[in-house]
């Protein structure tokens, strides 16, 4: 399976907008904030830049994955967090200026650390395949300006247009979910023959992976004695991955170029928003109990 240019073009510029997107949620105190919430935003990006391609391995390890499903998932392993992680924060009543701070600074540590994890794992995990193996730099180019420089690009439209960033974020949002959901889509359309087999191989992989991800985020920040918004904020922001950035990264001519390597983040993509919507049920109903004890005793 090849993808045409057109699809190429469309899948570099989506994530481009994505990108852009959340630079215009940004400024510069989010990346100052570092000074003020030290400890979560370590143990924060210690899970998700770490802990999650660990994590990863272990799972290829377990389940013992071919090669190209092994890749693929240490693709989206080593991935920044989504583009909707603020959103889903604040509906579950995290913190959301920490949320912000580690989508921030994870979204440009990722231009160093992926290069480096994935180049070392397309190494060890495709010896013996067909699937190109990449050296650092390889990587690295692309995503710096498919990732940073709209970064960089959307926190100075918010400098200079605040009002209109602002106003332009939910939109983006929004449509950074479509492109992410129409991408998914045509790759799975191309693909649909093959369907239902990939759920099958993969389905119950990309689970267990996306709950170890979430006892990951949960464990360390109980260790380190954190409170409940920002257990619940690091939950979220190591669990929720930009999936969008893991397929352009497998699809792209000028890294991997293999639609195969973006079937793991494609899945993982969909059911993690499932699993991200059963824990904010969880919360409502935790948090509708704890109301109704509290009308009982006063009674």
């Amino acid at each position: 399976m090849q993808l045409n240019l057109i699809v190429q073009v469309f899948l570099a510029v989506g994530l481009v907008i994505i990108m852009y997107g959340i630079g215009l949620s940004l400024t510069r105190r989010d990346f100052l904030n570092v000074f003020s919430h030290r400890t979560p935003l370590f143990v924060g990006l210690a899970a998700q830049i770490a802990g999650l391609p660990l994590a990863a391995a272990l799972v290829i390890l377990l389940f013992d994955l071919p090669p190209e499903y092994a890749l693929g998932l240490m693709i989206i392993a080593s991935s920044p967090g989504g583009a909707t992680s603020n959103l889903f924060s604040y509906l579950m009543k995290g913190d959301v200026a920490l949320s912000v701070s580690l989508t921030a600074l994870s979204s440009v540590l990722c231009i160093f650390s992926v290069p480096l994890i994935l180049s070392y794992a397309s190494e060890l995990l495709l010896a013996d395949s067909h699937v190109v193996r990449l050296p650092p730099g390889r990587i690295f180019l692309p995503l710096l300006f498919l990732v940073l420089l709209p970064l960089l690009a959307g926190m100075v439209t918010r400098r200079h247009f605040p009002g209109w960033a602002m106003r332009m974020h939910r939109p983006t949002s929004l449509f950074s979910v479509l492109i992410l959901v129409s991408s998914i889509a045509y790759l799975l359309y191309l693909e649909h023959q093959r369907f239902f087999a990939y759920v099958t191989e993969l389905g119950g992989v990309i689970s267990f992976f996306f709950l170890l991800a979430a006892f990951l985020g949960y464990t360390v920040s109980r260790v380190a004695r954190l409170g409940g918004r920002q257990t619940r904020t690091i939950l979220i922001e190591v669990g929720v991955q930009n999936g969008m950035q893991a397929i352009v990264i497998a699809t792209s001519p000028l890294i991997f170029n293999d639609p195969v390597l973006a079937i793991p983040a494609a899945i993982y993509s969909i059911l993690m928003y499932f699993f991200v919507f059963v824990l904010y049920l969880g919360l409502w109903l935790s948090a509708g109990r704890e109301q109704g004890h509290r009308r009982s005793s006063q009674l």
